[in-house]
């Protein structure tokens, strides 16, 4: 059962879209926005304004995207590293007495 007021304080808490400004940023092919913007910025859902900047760190073990850093920076230059210094020691002489692989 409705209460009496019921559509009063509906049309009192209804928000106007008509009051909303057009966004107005510039789209890809060159004109404006036609879209309602919002009431924090003026722009749309799409156009939404200035980053603050990412939330979660964007490198490392908290990154989504992290797997296992088989091809971090560091362990590509340490890879590069070791496999300078067989390079060398293969140059002096001594491989067959550190490696196995017949090289």
């Amino acid at each position: 059962m409705l209460k009496k007021d019921y559509k009063a304080r509906v049309a009192a808490n209804q928000f106007d879209l008509n009051t909303l400004p057009i966004c107005g940023a510039r789209t890809r092919s060159g004109s404006l926005c036609k879209h309602k913007g919002n009431i924090r910025n003026g722009r749309c859902k799409r156009h939404g304004g200035a980053s603050t900047g990412p939330i979660n760190q964007t490198f490392g073990k908290n990154h989504h995207r992290y797997v296992h850093g088989l091809r971090t920076k560091e362990v590509i230059a340490m890879r590069k590293l070791v496999t300078d210094m067989r390079q060398a020691l293969i140059k002096a002489g001594l491989s067959k007495s550190l490696f196995h692989d017949g090289v």
